[in-house]
């Protein structure tokens, strides 16, 4: 998240925190339980900036309530990324030394995937006419990992996604070369 997506989604939880329909139902304990039924998250603070900016309309009365919106994992995702990126600095400062290669790994395996890199893959699965049902079959044999529908794809490793996009790259590449032959 670049500094200008941090402040507005600081202004965001701001406007959202001080609306009186919030505080309305804060007071009576069901805050919770209404994210949990409309974006199926459990604090403000997992929700993306398109699912915040929905939420204060929706307080507001500029937009319809309804439960059981479609969660935006991609842009979730970058918060994960962006809280992983701290806990690493902050560990950076603390330790002076140099990080060996498996903290190194396992740093960037517990972040997800980039809203980029998935766009990315279903480019590279449509410029290969791939139809969802063989991504999902390319990603399991990449990742050896279980999916059962493409949303799922939102919320894998960036190690996996790298394999994904490496993958349809190498068989994008290795038709090019078959049909200049």
């Amino acid at each position: 998240m670049t500094k200008n997506q941090v402040i507005y989604r600081k202004q965001l939880l701001y406007r959202i925190h001080t609306n009186s329909l919030y505080i309305q139902i804060k007071n009576n304990d069901a805050w919770q339980d209404w994210l949990d039924s409309r974006f199926k998250a459990k604090s403000c603070a997992e929700l993306s900036i398109g699912e915040l900016r929905l939420t204060l309309d929706i307080l507001l009365g500029n937009a319809r309530d309804d439960i059981n919106f479609k969660p935006d994992y991609a842009g979730r995702n970058l918060i994960r990324n962006k809280k992983i990126d701290k806990k690493k600095k902050n560990v950076d400062k603390q330790e002076a030394k140099p990080k060996s290669n498996k903290k190194q790994k396992r740093a960037s395996s517990e972040k997800y995937i980039t809203p980029n890199q998935f766009n990315y893959i279903k480019e590279l699965a449509f410029a290969l006419n791939m139809n969802e049902i063989d991504l999902i079959k390319f990603a399991i044999k990449q990742t050896r990992s279980i999916y059962i529908r493409l949303e799922q794809l939102e919320k894998i490793s960036m190690d996996d996604a790298t394999n994904i996009i490496t993958g349809l790259e190498k068989i994008i590449k290795f038709k090019r070369k078959k049909e200049a032959k």
